[in-house]
């Protein structure tokens, strides 16, 4: 009897009514339920032992390959004899004679050929002479193999068992047949998931063929195992009802099971057994320690297993609700409004993210990862030639970045990538000459060469910012998603709405709405690079259509400190006008310093090499003050002109989105997966619900 007058059969019905009723519904990693496995070689009796057990003969398979998947058997002790096997169809136990039941689970078995499964066959056996037990008899062990077809299928049974032995959850019983201890080999695989034998229990069989080579000398040594047994072992030894083959038991079962016990332990004594090695010797013994065992260790789970269930339970609530909200939104009348609400929301968590959000830890890079990803994304597009974008530098190592951060470095990177832009050209005098043509003043020949030249180099150095920036905000489409998802139950939870991680569960969830929203997002990238692109290439046609007209400079003096008087003093109305008047002076001086240089050109035709020359350094000057003036406008463009676009008209991007008609067969699809799976989930949270029923039931009669 358990605590509180609860007996074996109590809590095996509670424990196995709860795995039946959740087998297949929830994995054995996620919902831990403890059990006995019978482990052994073929013919060392595993058989006979379960059937000592049950109380009665039976056998389930025949021939020669023996069991081929796990046969889950539980005992009752009851006034009648019945047979019954578990339909999984129904969820019911089914009654038949012993007769059907071993052709049932003989051909469960044989339906396999030379193949195994992990997929059991359940039989219930109520019995008057059978013992409250619960147990999994897996396929015996093979010694010899007389082909390779046998040799595989050893080997198959090998690993099945090494896992149902590796789950710490199980208890093993280990059958040996009685002889030499250290020639275990069943028992040294259960030493290697369990070295402690924490659960492992060995049941030494058939010791009646070994009372021969026991004496008063080494009886007790070889029960201790002569040391090779750890004490820490529970071990027994037992002899189990036989007789010679096509003959029938010379008597009831039941009895020639208290017999066989009765004659081991009669033999023990007479050989000089120790009485500490009394209450391991013969069948009786070994099922009142599997009773008592069977009590404390269910009794230390139902605890943890209630949680377990509660937490279940709620996690499976939680997905139901999502479920129900998945299939209203999958709805035809729902789908456009439910796919531009959710791109209107990730829209918005992308503000966020670009304003500096640390939750989401997706796609963070560092610059080095993030240069080599660009390539290899050029490199698959062809978007830009490999000396497009060819820049300097290495051991570009740093902190990983996402979003806004990220964005702040890429604006120091492109910076640095225009303010190192060569003038990759070269000129000779014809090419000078020609530029000249029937007169024209350098200036003039100057500015068509510039003209012709230039503006490419610079367009081709803004292409590669815009399609940085273009791969830069593709990149953060998973971030946003990432961040979206990651604010629930974070310390920044309070601070966003919760519509936030309502919709991101909506979008990990739905393919077909993630891929409408990104493709949005993309269309809205793909546009603001055309417009910046198509800025740039405007501005640097301007830029050296005149030159000498646009350059500007920087018209703020270096200040020093003993310079600035009192400190924080406000400027004054003459202070002002002064510096207006400097500023104007400033921006004549770079035109007023060019064309003193362009003076100096020669003119005459034997001087064609060193007016070339000069012509070239000072196209070169021009270049480089116009390469700077980009340089130092790179950030306040990009910022403008692409990021606020991004940030301001992304909503109305994914407020204007339209559904393919592909995209609304796939929701059907998808309504229809979802309506099955919450059709499950509603009948596993029924399960849930009825076995933590079932447990506090079986607590409140504990108690009384």
């Amino acid at each position: 009897m358990a605590e509180g007058g609860t007996s074996n059969k109590a809590v095996l019905d509670l424990i196995f009514g709860i795995k039946n009723r959740l087998d297949r519904k929830v994995d054995g990693i996620s919902f831990p339920i403890p059990q006995f496995i019978v482990v052994g070689k073929q013919s060392v009796g595993k058989s006979r032992l379960i059937e000592s057990l049950a109380g009665e003969t039976f056998n389930f398979v025949c021939g020669s390959l023996g069991s081929r998947r796990p046969t889950i058997l539980e005992f009752r002790n009851s006034p009648v004899n019945k047979w019954f096997v578990f339909d999984d169809a129904s969820q019911q136990w089914v009654n038949y004679d012993v007769q059907k039941v071993m052709e049932i689970v003989g051909k469960a078995h044989n339906s396999l050929g030379e193949d195994i499964s992990e997929v059991p066959v359940k039989v219930k056996l109520e019995s008057p002479d059978a013992v409250d037990l619960g147990i999994v008899d897996l396929p015996g062990f093979r010694a010899y193999s007389s082909d390779a077809g046998k040799a595989k299928l050893a080997k198959k049974i090998d690993e099945l068992n090494m896992k149902f032995m590796s789950d710490s959850n199980n208890h093993m019983l280990c059958v040996e047949e009685a002889g030499d201890n250290a020639g275990f080999s069943t028992l040294n695989k259960c030493k290697s998931v369990d070295p402690n034998y924490r659960r492992t229990y060995l049941i030494r069989n058939k010791f009646d063929k070994f009372y021969g080579d026991l004496t008063a000398e080494n009886i007790n040594k070889w029960i201790d195992g002569y040391g090779d047994l750890p004490e820490t072992l529970e071990r027994f030894a037992l002899s189990l009802p036989h007789w010679g083959d096509g003959t029938s038991a010379p008597k009831p079962f039941r009895e020639m099971r208290k017999d066989c016990s009765q004659k081991d332990l009669v033999t023990a004594k007479s050989k000089g057994c120790s009485e500490k090695y009394v209450n391991f010797i013969g069948f009786e013994p070994f099922q009142r320690f599997v009773e008592v065992t069977t009590q404390k260790i269910f009794r230390e789970h139902l605890g943890p297993m209630k949680k377990r269930l509660r937490d279940m339970l709620d996690m499976n609530e939680q997905r139901l609700v999502s479920l129900k909200q998945g299939i209203v939104a999958t709805d035809d009348n729902n789908i456009l409004h439910e796919t531009r609400s959710s791109g209107i929301t990730f829209a918005q968590s992308f503000n966020y993210l670009m304003e500096g959000a640390l939750s989401s830890e997706k796609n963070r890079m560092t610059m080095e990862q993030e240069l080599k990803a660009f390539h290899e994304y050029c490199d698959k597009t062809n978007c830009l030639t490999r000396e497009q974008r060819m820049c300097g530098g290495k051991n570009l190592e740093d902190v990983e970045l996402n979003g806004g951060a990220q964005f702040r470095r890429l604006m120091i990177e492109v910076e640095v990538f225009i303010r190192f832009a060569g003038l990759c050209m070269d000129f000779t005098h014809r090419d000078v000459i020609q530029a000249r043509g029937d007169g024209s003043s350098w200036q003039d020949t100057i500015t068509k060469i510039l003209q012709s030249k230039c503006p490419q180099e610079m367009i081709t150095k803004t292409k590669y910012v815009g399609e940085r920036l273009k791969w830069f905000f593709s990149v953060q489409k998973e971030a946003t998603v990432d961040f979206m998802a990651s604010i629930k139950g974070s310390p920044e939870e309070h601070m966003f709405s919760k519509l936030i991680s309502q919709k991101a569960e909506f979008i990990q969830n739905n393919a077909t709405m993630k891929e409408s929203i990104f493709k949005a997002y993309d269309r809205a990238c793909d546009e603001n690079m055309a417009k910046f692109d198509a800025m740039w290439e405007d501005y640097m046609n301007a830029m050296f259509q005149s030159p000498l007209k646009l350059l500007k400079t920087c018209t703020m003096p270096n200040i020093q400190l003993d310079d600035c008087g009192e400190e924080g003093l406000a400027p004054t109305f003459d202070t002002t006008k002064d510096r207006i008047l400097g500023e104007i002076r400033k921006r004549e001086g770079v035109s007023e310093t060019i064309l003193g240089k362009i003076k100096q050109i020669p003119d005459g035709d034997t001087r064609a090499v060193e007016a070339r020359d000069m012509c070239q350094m000072i196209i070169q000057d021009i270049f480089g003050r116009i390469r700077t003036v980009v340089a130092d406008q790179m950030q306040l463009y990009s910022e403008s002109f692409f990021l606020l676009p991004m940030l301001r008209r992304l909503e109305g991007e994914m407020s204007k989105m339209e559904m393919e008609e592909s995209d609304r067969r796939k929701y059907e699809f998808m309504k229809q997966k979802l309506m099955t799976e919450e059709k499950d989930k509603s009948g596993l949270v029924k399960d849930i619900q009825w076995c933590i029923d079932q447990v506090t039931g079986f607590e409140m009669k504990v108690k009384k």
